[in-house]
């Protein structure tokens, strides 16, 4: 189950994040530069920056506990700036990290 270790609550962050960062660029905006709900990129750019620190806040945990190479960290930090790149990422990385982890225990 994803809630078990800590690498599946990080991805479970990085989900949300992500999530948050696709409702902010192609729900609110549209929304805010139609003139239907002004203040949609208020509350969804408030939501979206909790997340994102508390992205940033588990991601250096996570890089300091599990003796992450720099690399990972920062191609993370590059890669939330993409619209949908966290669950690419997760995808094709982390799926396969957490897999590897409860085979072994």
């Amino acid at each position: 189950m994803m809630l078990h270790s800590t690498l599946g609550r990080f991805r479970l962050l990085l989900w949300l994040q992500g999530l948050s960062y696709v409702l902010l660029l192609f729900v609110a905006f549209p929304l805010k530069n139609a003139g239907i709900l002004p203040q949609s990129v208020t509350w969804f750019g408030n939501i979206y920056g909790f997340l994102f620190l508390m992205y940033m806040l588990f991601m250096v945990s996570m890089y300091t506990t599990q003796k992450w190479r720099l690399r990972r960290p920062i191609a993370l930090f590059f890669i939330s700036f993409i619209p949908l790149g966290n669950f690419i990422y997760d995808f094709f990385v982390f799926r396969k990290m957490d897999q590897s982890q409860s085979v072994t225990k």
